[in-house]
C-alpha cells in the first residue's frame, strides 16, 4: 500500500509538506511508520491546481523513488499551489511499476488517488471493464486496480463538468458499492483497502474504507489551522484551529501526533469550498464480517 497526502488552503509551496516535515512524504516513501512494509519506492507523483485562471490540474509522475528525484525537490520548491494531491507508491504484487500507474490520475477538473489495494483484482478486473462505457474504457492508460476505480467514478459521474459537493460525494460512494458488487459477483471475498482521495478542484473527498469488518483500513489523518516550517526543530509547526488550512494525510507529518485527528474506520473526510471539513460514515455495506 501506498502512502499520500492532501493540501488544500492558501498557497503554499509543495515543499512545506512534501519534503521539509520531520515525518515529509519523503521520509515515508522507505521509512513509513504506519505500515508493516515501510518503503514505498515504486514511483510518486504530484497532482496541483495552479494559482492562476485554469481549472484542470498539473500533473508529474515518476518511477524513481521519491527520496532519490532531484526534480521532486526542486519543483516542490519553487510551485506554490492552494490544493494539491501527492502520493507515493509501493505497487501490489503483480502490478507492473511504470508512470501510467502512478498517483494522481486526472481528467479535466478531477484529479483521483488510493492508499490501499483491490484486493484478488484479477478476479473482477474482467466485470468492471465489460461495466464501463467506451470513454471511461478508453480513460484506463495502466493496469492498475485503483486506475480502474478512477474509471468507474468518472463513468458514475458521466464526466460531469460540474456537481455540487453532495453529488461528488454520493458518487464516491457509489463507486465504492459498485466495487464491492463486482467483488461479490466474482468471489473474491477477502479484503479490500479503500482509501480513495478526488477532488474537482473546489470540494475533495477522502475515505478510510475495508471491506472486512474484522480489518482495519490504512491509517488516515487530518489536521486543520495555520502550518510553517521550523528550521531549528527540522518539522512543521501546527497552530490548531477550526478554521484554516487543511492537511489530510496518510500518516501525521509531523514527529509526534499532536494535533492530528485520526479518521476513524468506513468514515469519509470531506472538504467544503470554504475548507470547511465534515466526517461521516461511508453508507455502503461491509463485502464481509456483519454486513449492514
Amino acid at each position: 500500500m501506498c502512502r499520500f497526502i492532501i493540501y488544500k488552503g492558501k498557497p503554499a509551496t509543495m515543499a512545506t509538506f512534501v519534503v521539509e516535515p520531520a515525518n515529509s512524504l519523503i521520509v515515508q516513501s522507505k521509512e513509513s511508520k504506519k505500515r508493516k512494509l515501510p518503503v514505498n519506492g515504486d514511483g510518486f507523483g504530484l497532482g496541483w491546481y495552479p494559482l492562476h485562471n485554469d481549472p484542470d490540474p498539473a500533473r508529474i509522475v515518476s518511477v524513481e523513488p521519491a527520496w532519490s528525484n532531484q526534480n521532486l525537490l526542486q519543483l516542490t520548491s519553487k510551485v506554490k499551489s492552494a490544493h494539491f494531491f501527492a502520493h507515493v507508491r509501493d505497487a501490489s504484487t503483480g502490478m507492473p511499476v511504470s508512470q501510467s500507474n502512478c498517483h494522481p490520475f486526472t481528467y479535466g477538473q478531477y484529479m483521483f488517488m488510493h492508499n490501499g489495494r483491490l484486493d484478488q483484482f484479477s478476479k473482477f478486473k474482467r466485470s468492471i471493464l465489460n461495466s464501463l462505457s467506451d470513454k471511461a474504457f478508453n480513460l484506463i492508460k495502466g493496469n492498475t486496480d485503483s486506475e480502474y476505480a478512477f474509471a468507474l467514478f468518472m463513468d458514475t459521474i458521466n464526466f460531469a463538468e460540474h456537481l455540487s459537493a453532495e453529488a461528488l460525494k454520493q458518487a464516491l460512494y457509489e463507486t465504492i458499492s459498485k466495487i464491492i458488487q463486482h467483488r461479490v459477483a466474482n468471489n473474491a471475498n477477502t479484503n479490500a483497502f479503500i482509501n480513495f482521495a478526488v477532488s474537482d478542484g473546489v470540494s475533495t473527498i477522502i475515505t478510510r474504507f475495508a471491506t472486512d469488518a474484522n480489518t482495519q483500513p490504512a491509517s488516515l489523518f487530518y489536521c486543520q489551522g495555520s502550518f510553517d516550517h521550523d528550521h531549528d526543530a527540522e518539522d512543521l509547526t501546527i497552530e490548531p484551529a477550526q478554521s484554516g488550512d487543511i492537511i489530510i494525510c496518510s500518516e501525521p507529518l509531523t514527529e509526534t501526533s499532536d494535533n492530528w485527528t485520526k479518521v476513524e474506520r468506513n468514515n469519509a473526510v470531506l472538504i467544503g469550498e470554504n475548507n470547511s471539513i465534515t466526517v461521516e460514515q461511508i453508507p455502503v455495506p461491509y463485502q464481509s464480517g456483519n454486513i449492514h
